[in-house]
């Protein structure tokens, strides 16, 4: 009768369960593992992709302050007493021209010598023009200086004294009368101004009458109004943008300077993503960043508008503020799991020693009954 009962009754084999757990805890944490690298890969996709809307929102920040600018300098080629200005200085075309261009070399080395009460000077920097250009430059805080020059690039009025008299021969009065009929703007790059005493950008535009150029007015902007833009630029809690050239110099970024000419990390990478024309790429530093680009179209036409800008800009943030908490989920989940496992496995071992102990322990002399 025992024995009947004992072939019926159900066992558990707590060794054999053990080792099952084992065997599934494997699946239940690979499986885990793969499902939160996967979530926060595509959170770091979705990153990526906010921060490249964020470039090129900033790089749209950039083009609207340079065109506003350029038509602030366009309306101060139609004021009054600038084209009087230039008109005057161009009075003397009608007479011999070659005597007027041999004039020119005596100017210039003079001038670095003038004094302020000169007769010179004072007929270029007290005339009505250059009165009216620094009562305008005072409301414009990022107008650092203003020159007007004639047909043939000698100065004509101006906001204080210039570092030469003859502009003819930079790239930027060239670029701007262009062929002498209707010339263009131009948008010169980043660089130390060392009549104004600052890191600036020039903005030259000419004067145009009767179908031809008959001047060039050339602002010195400061580029503090473009740090305040780039550092307004936000792609998240952590994030900030960077405006740099295409060599890697820094042009502005939070925590850098201008002045300390440092390399932008990651250039190269950005560079490569920026041929690929990826909008952004996670970096391969040992802290590694996501970096959101502006859209290749977008970069284009930004630099087919200023050819003479070879800019980048990013907008960037370590992957570890990124994802946040995430990691740490990610880990808790992980040593969670195991713990259970464990305490199962070693549930299930004492259990099974308990099974297998005999509830009374056999007495010897009871074998010789």
């Amino acid at each position: 009768m025992n024995g009947t009962e004992d072939k019926g009754k159900f066992r558990i084999d707590f060794k054999i369960l053990s080792i099952l757990l084992l065997l599934a805890a494997i699946p239940v944490l690979l499986g885990s593992w793969w499902l939160f690298k996967g979530y926060e890969s595509a959170y770091l996709e979705m990153a990526g992709n906010n921060l490249s809307e964020s470039a090129d929102t900033a790089l749209a920040y950039i083009n609207s302050y340079l065109q506003n600018q350029i038509i602030v300098v366009a309306g101060l080629t139609e004021v009054p007493v600038v084209r009087e200005a230039v008109k005057k200085g161009n009075l003397d075309l009608g007479k011999n021209l070659e005597e007027v261009r041999k004039a020119i070399p005596a100017m210039e080395n003079r001038w670095p010598k003038l004094e302020r009460n000169s007769p010179e000077l004072k007929a270029i920097l007290d005339n009505e023009a250059s009165k009216f250009l620094r009562r305008y430059g005072a409301t414009e805080k990022s107008f650092r200086e203003i020159m007007v020059t004639d047909y043939l690039g000698r100065l004509v009025a101006a906001t204080g004294k210039t570092s030469d008299y003859y502009q003819a021969d930079e790239d930027w009065w060239r670029e701007s009368y262009g062929d002498g009929r209707r010339g263009s703007v131009y948008v010169g790059d980043v660089t130390f101004d060392s009549s104004a005493k600052v890191y600036s950008l020039e903005l030259a535009q000419p004067l145009v009458e009767n179908e031809g150029v008959t001047g060039v007015i050339k602002v010195i902007l400061d580029v503090q109004d473009i740090h305040s833009l780039i550092g307004s630029v936000r792609g998240g809690p952590s994030a900030t943008a960077a405006l740099i050239h295409a060599k890697g110099t820094v042009i502005s970024a939070p925590g850098y300077s201008i002045l300390d000419q440092a390399t932008y990390p990651g250039t190269l990478e950005i560079l490569n993503a920026r041929e690929r024309g990826r909008r952004y790429f996670i970096s391969s530093a040992s802290a590694p960043s996501v970096f959101g680009l502006p859209d290749s179209r977008t970069l284009n036409n930004f630099r087919e508008l200023y050819p003479h800008l070879n800019w980048m800009l990013v907008v960037t943030g370590t992957v570890k503020e990124m994802l946040g908490p995430l990691p740490l989920l990610r880990r808790y989940f992980a040593a969670l799991v195991v713990g259970i496992i464990v305490l199962t496995v070693l549930a299930a071992l004492i259990l099974s020693r308990v099974e297998t102990r005999p509830v009374l322990e056999q007495d010897p002399h009871l074998e010789r009954l």
